[in-house]
């Protein structure tokens, strides 16, 4: 009787890339899945070599604004802003999204370009609704 663990120690060897196929010699109960995973394996290792953007170090998109490598430090980049989840009904997540396409395509047509969602819309928003505490109070039926 064999070890599990030795069992399935064989069975992780011979799915690696590097492992050149079965060194076992033993047969599988299972030839379907031997074949998925060679194709696998051979998939893995062309995909890999084409997602290698190490050769690609003249690419800007992949450094921050001072050229390091990463996402841009810069503390007002909407990447490093706080978020704050807001649960929606769908009737209303479907409103707020359509708010944010017309005023965009208000902002296009005008000629300004548009607006980022995050960045420009959800922003003034939010700081539409504190400048208007008052409104929002009556709204929400709070007394004062």
């Amino acid at each position: 009787m064999t070890d599990p663990k030795d069992e399935l120690g064989q069975r992780f060897d011979d799915r690696r890339a590097d492992s050149g196929g079965n060194e076992s010699g033993e047969s599988s109960d299972d030839e379907g899945s031997d074949n998925m995973s060679q194709s696998g394996t051979t998939d893995n290792a062309d995909s890999t070599g084409t997602t290698d953007n190490s050769h690609n170090t003249g690419d800007s998109s992949d450094t921050d604004s001072t050229g390091n490598p990463g996402p841009d430090p810069n503390p007002d980049s909407t990447r490093n802003r706080r978020q704050v989840p807001m649960y929606l009904p769908e009737a209303k997540a479907d409103q707020l999204n359509n708010l944010y396409d017309r005023l965009d395509g208000q902002s296009k047509v005008a000629g300004d370009g548009g607006i980022e969602k995050h960045a420009d819309f959800m922003e003034t928003l939010v700081e539409f609704a504190i400048d208007h505490e008052d409104e929002l109070a009556d709204r929400l039926e709070i007394d004062e």
